[in-house]
């Protein structure tokens, strides 16, 4: 016959239940998949336990800077941090443009930079999950994280291209300085 279940075994199960897969609780209580399901229907009935559904979450980890990340790719890194680094390359290469300029072109462009920004998308509102089960609440977790991901990559691609822009004027304006003194030097 059944062995009956003891109390802290059913508390285990109400606080573990949705939050851990099944098959895991049952190997920590020593009880069948049919004894944990049915426990589990007596005490949802009861009003005193969540499904046992589990949600086994899609998104990996990024190594970069540890958060979940839906978008990691080859380099191992997810988008937000390869937009980061891509970033961090034109600032650097900015920099060395800029200390090509005399210091009347680099206030002027200081100047002008300053005003232009590029208009970010706000991060959406986390969900209220205070009502779900844990099944759901992890499922609406994780879709907030992938859409905080996608806003910040999408920021992040703003930002990249306004600095590409900027790279270029400079650029521009640096080619410019220089064929212009070699034009005066063959005078």
């Amino acid at each position: 016959m059944n062995k009956p279940w003891t109390t802290s075994e059913v508390q285990f199960l109400r606080e573990n239940a949705g939050k851990v897969p099944k098959r895991d609780i049952c190997q920590m209580l020593k009880r069948s998949s049919a004894s944990v399901s049915r426990k589990a229907a007596e005490l949802r009935w009861q009003g005193g336990c969540p499904s046992l559904k589990y949600y086994v979450p899609t998104m990996e980890p990024c190594p970069s800077c540890g958060k979940l990340s839906a978008t990691i790719n080859r380099t191992g890194m997810c988008e937000p941090c390869r937009r980061r680094d891509q970033l961090a390359g034109i600032h650097a290469q900015i920099a060395d443009l800029m200390a090509q300029l005399t210091p009347e072109d680099r206030d002027t462009y200081e100047r002008m930079e300053s005003k232009v920004e590029s208009t970010l998308e706000p991060l959406p509102e986390p969900p209220d999950t205070s009502r779900m089960t844990p099944y759901r609440r992890a499922y609406r977790e994780e879709m907030h994280a992938a859409k905080v991901e996608q806003v910040v990559a999408s920021n992040l691609r703003r930002q990249v291209k306004a600095a590409q822009k900027r790279k270029e004027r400079i650029r521009e304006k640096v080619e410019t300085m220089a064929s212009t003194k070699v034009r005066k030097e063959k005078k």
